[in-house]
């Protein structure tokens, strides 16, 4: 139960990170790399997980560590499409 939690998290984050910042280049290289950064929270999140009794034993540090590496391959997959994004929106042109 957890594990879809986590997973449909990590999927909607990545989505809207894809979604509200179309056609920007700036702003999806500076997204992925959030994103890519945001991993490093893991060691805070799993303590802070099992002492509030949200994830229970291996099966919420397995949870845990595959929603951190979706936020990883998402912030990957997100800088790889700002470098093929147009610089900016021009107006007309949906």
């Amino acid at each position: 139960m957890v594990l879809t939690i986590f997973i449909i998290l990590a999927y909607a984050i990545v989505a809207f990170s894809l979604n509200l910042t179309k056609r920007n280049k700036k702003n999806r290289l500076i997204t992925g790399v959030v994103l890519m950064i945001s991993v490093l929270t893991y060691p805070l999140t799993l303590p802070l997980l099992h002492e509030t009794k949200v994830i229970h034993e291996l099966e919420g540090t397995g949870s845990l560590i595959v929603f951190h590496l979706l936020l990883l391959l998402g912030g990957i997959i997100t800088i790889i499409a700002g470098i093929f994004t147009k610089t900016k929106l021009i107006e007309g042109n949906d």
